[in-house]
């Protein structure tokens, strides 16, 4: 998950852990590319909140390259439909404000991509 609102990326992170999902959040796009060209194992999905990001066509489509072409959840503004509309953008679900932390988990859960983790006592 990448949001540069730290409160939507701990919320957002904290529910997702909570409903057993494995989670990784990064404040900025450039920490996750960072991130994601270390020989490290490769997202099932990335959220990308595009608040306070300044995303650009490019940015997405070398995190889709990034992650191996991992499916992309888009929270953002209709505007960023336009941004997701252009030629050679990768394909990718968005998530029109105003929404809650629900509503993202409710998105992920319906996109059933990513596994939860189990958390079942031993």
């Amino acid at each position: 998950m990448i949001a540069a609102d730290w409160q939507f990326r701990a919320l957002v992170r904290a529910q997702l852990l909570e409903e057993g999902y494995e989670v990784q959040a990064f404040p900025a796009l450039e920490v996750a590319q960072f991130h994601l060209q270390g020989a490290g194992p490769r997202p099932l999905l990335t959220i990308v909140d595009s608040k306070g990001l300044g995303l650009k066509r490019d940015d997405l489509s070398r995190l889709w390259e990034l992650t191996d072409q991992a499916p992309l959840l888009l929270c953002g503004g209709l505007l960023d439909r336009g941004l997701l509309d252009q030629e050679g953008m990768p394909p990718a679900h968005l998530l029109v404000r105003p929404f809650r932390v629900g509503d993202v988990v409710a998105e992920v859960e319906r996109l059933g991509i990513w596994p939860q983790a189990d958390l079942t006592e031993t």
